[in-house]
């Protein structure tokens, strides 16, 4: 047997135990902690994720690609015109091997991918490997100026329709494929009318004169003044990697009579995400304060408390033991010094040890790609003790 068959059995070993692990836990902690875990960055393991539909094959999961959240994977269609979101709603409880195009949420590129695809209690869970190359790929807008990546972007398209038509512009600009991490195409016909959007294609066929924020700002009429010459605008939208509202910067330049548009989110400073790291934390001391002990860890266990960029609170006991995580339940009891990261480094343990009343940040390097488009991560966390326990929460940052 050659190596290149040999490694590739030890991988598909590989993506059929990451399945498993989401089965068990599903079974273990029951399906609301399951799909808040896997639904969060802390679920990702390089190339693996975890995407999951419930028992109509709807999405409940998917960490690169949340806006498929609450839509048919048997809509789905590669930007090669492979239905494989109806391919990988045939699975059954014995498994099913589908291979198909998708994006590879490490180095940003659509790839060949091979999934697992397992039903469980009418659920899918499923999750693949890339077969594509094994060397390490830095991704084009890593580093890359926001402004001058978005003009690159829309160009690119322009160059696309130029060269092989509208029809092929649509199939690939309306799926996932398309996505460069944050940014992603939308197209307005001569009339304005919106052709392609993969992010929300519900405002397909609408007109965009007619898209106001939810601040009042009629964004849509001023995309409709763009030129040949290209015109920025800033406004209020949904992040593709969060779903949550924030300021974008968009790109628009009229070809042929068409809009062709993108646009990017400035990233926050880690000032900015420290300041609201301890404001999070400060909430959660003033709440234990004021409610005691079993009404904030009931309050910070449930997905509900998770914050904007995906800042968690974890408490622990004067023992170090967790009381409170929302995305690893399976970890309240244990001893959290005692937590070695993928590095091999005893994260827990420096963690605890820089716990200090006026609070302590520390800072390591994260083993997850950061989905946002800026390269790798590190990870900053914030250690206050506070009534003989300890409030810890953090965030990823480009450094």
């Amino acid at each position: 047997m050659s190596g290149h068959s040999i490694l590739r059995e030890n991988v598909e070993d590989i993506t059929k135990e990451y399945v498993a692990k989401a089965i068990a836990r599903y079974q273990s902690e029951g399906l609301d902690a399951m799909v808040a875990f896997y639904n969060s960055r802390q679920s990702l393991d390089g190339q693996f994720y975890l995407f999951m539909m419930d028992e109509n094959d709807i999405y409940l999961v998917h960490p690169i690609f949340p806006h498929l959240i609450g839509t048919d994977i048997k809509d789905v269609v590669g930007s090669d015109g492979q239905e494989l979101g109806k391919e990988i709603a045939r699975a059954t409880e014995e498994g099913h091997w589908i291979e198909y195009l998708w994006p590879n949420p490490v180095t940003g590129l659509e790839e060949s991918k091979v999934t697992w695809a397992v039903r469980f209690e009418g659920k899918i869970f499923a999750s693949g490997y890339y077969t594509g190359t094994e060397e390490a790929v830095t991704p084009a807008w890593v580093g890359a100026d926001p402004q001058e990546y978005t003009v690159s972007y829309v160009q690119r398209a322009i160059e696309r329709y130029d060269r092989d038509g509208l029809d092929s512009l649509k199939a690939y600009y309306n799926s996932v494929a398309s996505f460069e991490s944050q940014w992603y195409l939308f197209v307005m016909d001569v009339n304005d009318i919106y052709i392609i959007h993969p992010f929300l294609p519900r405002l397909i066929g609408t007109d965009i004169k007619n898209v106001v924020g939810s601040d009042g700002y009629e964004l849509g009429k001023e995309f409709a003044k763009a030129t040949e010459a290209g015109h920025w605008i800033e406004y209020l939208w949904p992040h593709p990697l969060t779903l949550r509202e924030a300021p974008k910067v968009g790109y628009a330049v009229r070809h042929d009579g068409m809009i062709f548009a993108s646009g990017y989110y400035p990233a926050p400073s880690v000032a900015e995400l420290r300041a609201a790291t301890e404001a999070y934390v400060q909430q959660a001391i003033e709440r234990y304060d004021r409610d005691g002990l079993e009404a904030a860890v009931a309050h910070y266990n449930s997905p509900e408390s998770i914050g904007d960029n995906e800042v968690f609170l974890l408490l622990l006991d004067p023992e170090n033991r967790v009381l409170v995580h929302p995305l690893q339940p399976q970890l309240i009891g244990q001893d959290f010094a005692e937590g070695v990261n993928a590095k091999g480094v005893r994260v827990g343990e420096l963690v605890v040890e820089a716990a200090t009343a006026e609070g302590a940040w520390i800072q390591f390097e994260a083993a997850l790609a950061d989905t946002r488009g800026s390269g790798f991560s590190q990870r900053h966390m914030l250690s206050v003790k506070h009534d003989n326990l300890i409030f810890i929460a953090g965030f990823f940052a480009s450094e």
